[in-house]
């Protein structure tokens, strides 16, 4: 009886250190994950979303309509909306979760398809 006492202790004392631990465990999988969307662009598209989001210092109107389509292209392919919901999942990994934020971080775009299909009829 006194094995398991012994046993759980460690085991308590484990999971403590985990636990405190586990933050990094969850940054380097974002990390990984980003990594991954980011890959998805080319050298040169790399280039050019950072050139734009310095530029744009985080506020759309400091870019022109051109650069902002831009952006926007290279957003879509970077795939924003999968890369938001994967990175909730992996911090808060209930699914319903994670389809709220793809669906919400998915709307912007999915309005911007919409507008040339309005103004072509």
């Amino acid at each position: 009886m006194r094995f398991l006492g012994g046993f759980g202790v460690r085991l308590a004392r484990r999971s403590r250190w985990l636990a405190r631990r586990l933050w990094l465990v969850a940054a380097l999988e974002v990390a990984l994950i980003t990594h991954r969307h980011w890959r998805r662009l080319d050298a040169d598209e790399r280039r050019r979303l950072t050139e734009l989001a310095r530029k744009s210092r985080g506020q759309p109107s400091n870019l022109s309509g051109r650069e902002r389509d831009e952006a926007a292209e290279l957003l879509e392919k970077l795939d924003y909306a999968e890369l938001g919901g994967t990175v909730a999942a992996t911090l808060l990994p209930f699914r319903p979760i994670r389809r709220m934020v793809e669906f919400a971080l998915g709307q912007p775009a999915r309005a911007r398809r919409r507008k040339p299909e309005a103004a072509g009829t």
